[in-house]
């Protein structure tokens, strides 16, 4: 299992999706695997093992269904951290297969109207973080799935943390939904720092550049 571990990793590390099934061995071993992996320190481990389960989502669904409610009971579990990861993986599963996903995208989306969640003073900003990009993230395929909580995204674009206001202004732009075009301006000078998983990389910019990007969609 190490060795599956540290192999999985390296895949990961690299890009090498479609090798990660055909060298691990048994199919649902290798997504218990990449379950685990969605814990890791590293980030581009944990990003790309969501990205993992997206394609997954999408190529081989019957390994996924089963992740789905799992995902969601660890997401609503009030234990704490074992949400963690919870959202962004949701969030890239109903973006590549709305059919499996369906509860868990409603799930995670209107999880921004959770306000002891995601509002001071007992929030928690990797949640909160992660159900942004997931907003986006699902809103970029079907923007008509997260328009009723866009307006709460839009609140978080004053966020006094960097990095919640800059995913919020992300997920505003990756929905190119109409109506939010002042709020994004007022952010164009904002120097804050962010880093956001793009395209399958992790980037390291500023509010005010993803306010750019935002007005550019």
């Amino acid at each position: 299992m190490r060795n599956d571990k540290a192999a999985a990793k390296k895949l990961l590390r690299e890009g090498r999706y479609p090798e990660i099934l055909s060298r691990l061995g048994e199919k649902r071993r290798t997504v218990r695997l990449l379950r685990s992996l969605l814990y890791e320190d590293e980030r581009i481990i944990k990003w790309r093992a969501v990205t993992m389960f997206g394609r997954l989502a999408r190529e081989n669904p019957e390994l996924i269904i089963p992740e789905v409610d799992r995902l969601i009971w660890s997401l609503n579990d009030e234990a704490g951290s074992i949400g963690r990861s919870a959202p962004e993986t949701l969030g890239e599963i109903a973006r590549n297969n709305a059919r499996i996903a369906r509860d868990g995208g409603k799930v995670v989306v209107h999880y921004i109207e959770d306000t002891e969640t995601c509002r001071p003073p007992n929030r928690n900003l990797e949640i909160l973080v992660g159900v942004l990009w997931a907003i986006g993230r699902i809103g970029e395929r079907r923007p008509e799935e997260v328009e009723e909580v866009l307006t709460t995204v839009e609140s978080f674009c004053k966020d006094p943390d960097a990095n919640v206001r800059g995913h919020a202004l992300w997920a505003l732009g990756r929905t190119r939904v109409a109506g939010f075009i002042e709020s994004i301006r007022n952010c164009m000078d904002d120097a804050g720092s962010v880093i956001i998983y793009e395209d399958e990389w992790l980037r390291s910019c500023t509010v005010g550049q993803l306010a750019q990007d935002a007005l550019r969609q």
